[in-house]
Parts: structure tokens; sequence; C-alpha cells
């Protein structure tokens, strides 16, 4: 091959994507969206819209219900809370912190979880827990400023949760 086809093969300087600025890439980001059971309730609870309309017009009580069933799940979507990890702190929902008021993530699981948001529940500790996920991170906060003792996240992923955390904490 010669030197000016492989040259042809390659993308310009100016063709490549431009690196993120530092800090502005997520390490870790998860949506906490509903579990698949609770996608079907919602879809029937749009549909139910449709249903009472059904003695005063068939079509009317169709295009009503296909309206409640998408609002449903555009609603499900659009309250689901983000989880962010990035070089600057933690996002759980609108709330954030930075690193430097973080201890060290304990990733639960099961029981633990089970236990923490049960007998062990902290009512100081902020909270973005979702019932339809059952496992999670607890991450201690050390702030005398701030009577919160922890910030307490439900993650279907909370083994890398915990680890975009560390990772995080440790390039600071």
């Amino acid at each position: 091959m010669s030197a000016a086809a492989s040259d042809a093969s390659r993308p310009s300087p100016a063709a490549r994507p431009a690196p993120a600025a530092a800090g502005s890439a997520p390490l870790f980001r998860e949506r906490l969206l509903p579990s698949p059971g609770t996608w079907v309730v919602f879809v029937i609870g749009g549909a139910m819209f449709g249903v009472i309309l059904v003695p005063l017009s068939t079509t009317i009580a169709l295009v009503a219900g296909i309206i409640g069933m998408v609002v449903a799940v555009m609603l499900g979507v659009a309250t689901a809370p983000v989880l962010s990890v990035d070089r600057e702190g933690l996002t759980m929902g609108r709330a954030r912190v930075e690193h430097d008021l973080l201890g060290e993530p304990e990733v639960l699981d099961g029981e633990d979880w089970a236990r923490t948001m049960g007998v062990d529940f902290e009512p100081l500790a902020f909270h973005c827990t979702r019932g339809w996920i059952h496992s999670g991170v607890r991450v201690p906060l050390h702030d005398e400023d701030d009577p919160t003792s922890a910030w307490v996240a439900s993650s279907r992923r909370p083994g890398d949760l915990a680890l975009a955390l560390r990772s995080a904490r440790a390039s600071r």
C-alpha cells in the first residue's frame, strides 16, 4: 500500500473527536429506571384513561388510552433519577457532593441492602433509593457542618459505582 493510500484511510486531525475536558466525562452513570413489572403497571394505568371513556366513544377511548400510556411511560423515564460520578463529585438526582467529603463506599447486596433499608435505616442519611432495585451503595459523609451521616443510593451496578467513587478519589 502506498503512503498516499494509507494517509487517505486515516482520518484527518480535524475529523477526530476532541478529547473530553478533564472532569466532564462521567466515570459512572446509571439512570434508575423502573423494573419491567413497574412498566407494566404504568402502561395499564395509562390505558385506564381510555377505559373510562368507552361509554362515550370507542375512538375517543382508544386515543385517550394510547395518550395515557405514552404519558405514563414518559413520566416513568422523566422521574427516574440519574447516579453519576465524575472527577469532581457524586451526583444523585439533583443533589451533588464533592469527593473530598465522602468516605469509603460500601457495596450493599441482598441481606445487607435489606438491613440498611429496614432495621438499620438512617433517617439522617440522604437517600436516593428505588423499591424495585435491591442493591446499592452507602457512602459515609465527612462534613462537620452537615448533619447528614451518609449518602445511600440504589444501583443495579453497585460494584461499578463503588469502583468509580474509589477511582475518582484516588485521582484527586
